[in-house]
């Protein structure tokens, strides 16, 4: 009964929200970054989470929590970062929500920040939330739908030469194979969001196209963890986390590998425990009637 309530609330102010965005768009603006601006605080103060997803852990499983992240990404961040000895980090994030994404809870210890998003409001909101919180932070906020022919110029046009790039999150929830293969640059360590439902023996993706957008609640979306980390060995990276919800997986540069457990994505994949076998059997058997690129060589 209670969530049913909740949802009517959420509805009855979005149907008001709406009514003054067609008569006063300023007003309206101005009421969304307050609600953002509590949500984000509500989350910057909000305490750890430890909840695991899944079993088949690894030892960097144990170090998981959540707190502004979606899932238990940042605990495994803090951590690869504490094992490199980083404190300061330079960060590019692909794909964000205003109040919830991988950068968050870093947010104090980052010199250059590029945030990358599709949607016009999400960027609309955390570049007024920067502005007013970290007004100081050298952090870029930039509304486009990245794709191949733009990633590599667009963040050559935020970061200089020297600039090493200590973390990217690649989170698009379509072509992230693809804006990965593409990658002129060299991050610390890349995470990047898989889809689990593939299953830990294919290779595959979705097929490439700039405009690809996920529908919401479907299952046709991204590559699978075989696929991506094939693409990863293949440009000098090691998979070295996958986080208990079975979203995303961490990769670590060539030089920097020594200092984390290689992990064999087959060994180490993980379903996720509130679906079944049989729901995830099914699942994955519809999603393969879709349209998917399937990948042979660990080149591709």
């Amino acid at each position: 009964m209670g969530f049913g309530i909740s949802r009517s609330v959420r509805s009855f102010r979005n149907d008001i929200l709406l009514k003054v965005k067609k008569f006063n768009l300023p007003l309206y603006r101005f009421l969304i970054f307050l609600g953002a601006y509590f949500k984000f605080i509500n989350k910057i103060f909000k305490k750890k989470t430890y909840k695991r997803y899944s079993i088949n852990l690894d030892e960097i499983n144990k170090y998981e929590y959540k707190k502004t992240s979606q899932n238990n990404e940042d605990g495994i961040i803090e951590f690869i970062f504490s094992k490199l000895k980083i404190n300061n980090f330079n960060i590019i994030e692909i794909g964000f929500d205003y109040f919830e994404n991988n950068s968050i809870n870093i947010l104090k210890k980052i010199k250059k920040g590029l945030f990358i998003d599709g949607s016009e409001e999400k960027v609309f909101l955390l570049k007024k939330i920067f502005k007013f919180i970290y007004p100081k932070k050298k952090i870029n906020v930039l509304n486009i739908l990245i794709n191949k022919k733009n990633i590599n110029l667009i963040i050559s046009e935020n970061f200089e030469k020297n600039d090493e790039i200590d973390f990217l999150s690649i989170d698009v929830d379509g072509i992230d194979y693809y804006l990965f293969e593409e990658l002129n640059f060299r991050p610390k360590i890349i995470c990047i969001e898989y889809n689990f439902w593939y299953g830990k023996d294919l290779k595959c993706s979705v097929p490439y196209t700039e405009n690809f957008t996920w529908k919401m609640g479907s299952l046709y979306s991204g590559a699978s963890l075989l696929a991506l980390n094939d693409l990863a060995n293949s440009k000098d990276y090691y998979l070295i986390a996958i986080e208990s919800s079975c979203v995303n997986a961490f990769f670590i540069r060539g030089d920097l590998k020594h200092n984390f457990e290689i992990l064999d994505p087959k060994t180490s994949f993980k379903t996720p425990l509130k679906y079944s076998v049989e729901n995830i059997d099914q699942a994955k058997q519809e999603l393969l009637k879709k349209n998917l690129n399937f990948f042979n060589s660990s080149t591709n």
